[in-house]
């Protein structure tokens, strides 16, 4: 028998909330690796959702992982989808079929970062969500 601790997955709990929500009058997808055409240009439909990690700490009693959310759409939509999808995902008490979390809380807020393309546009968040082990 394994002491280990076992974590809910952060990254699939943001995939649960996020994919398929509606934003700014768009419905956004969410991926964890962006998909492309032959040329390397992003496929859409867009507004799309890109999450990845970026480590977190270890507590006693839990977990703090640091999650981004990248957004692709044109111009300012971007930004503006990525403000909604942060207030609704941001909170305390949160379930999701991937499993529960204590909190998901944005640190620091969402921003248009540069992006080379003349039809989307870049917005990125960066998410803190606190889990304790599944029993």
């Amino acid at each position: 028998m394994s002491d280990a601790l076992v974590f809910p997955d952060s990254k699939a709990g943001l995939f649960d909330l996020i994919d398929g929500s509606a934003h700014d009058g768009a419905t956004v997808l969410a991926f964890y690796h962006l998909q492309a055409d032959e040329r390397g240009s992003l496929q859409g439909p867009f507004p799309i959702a890109h999450i990845y990690g970026s480590g977190g700490t270890q507590g006693y009693i839990d977990r703090v992982e640091r999650r981004t959310v990248e957004v692709y759409a044109p111009g300012e939509q971007a930004v503006n989808v990525l403000e909604s999808i942060v207030a609704l995902v941001c909170g305390e008490d949160i379930e999701t079929p991937s499993g529960y979390f204590d909190s998901i809380t944005c640190d620091g807020t969402p921003d248009d970062v540069p992006y080379q393309s003349d039809t989307l546009n870049r917005a990125l968040a960066t998410l803190l969500i606190t889990s304790r082990p599944i029993n």
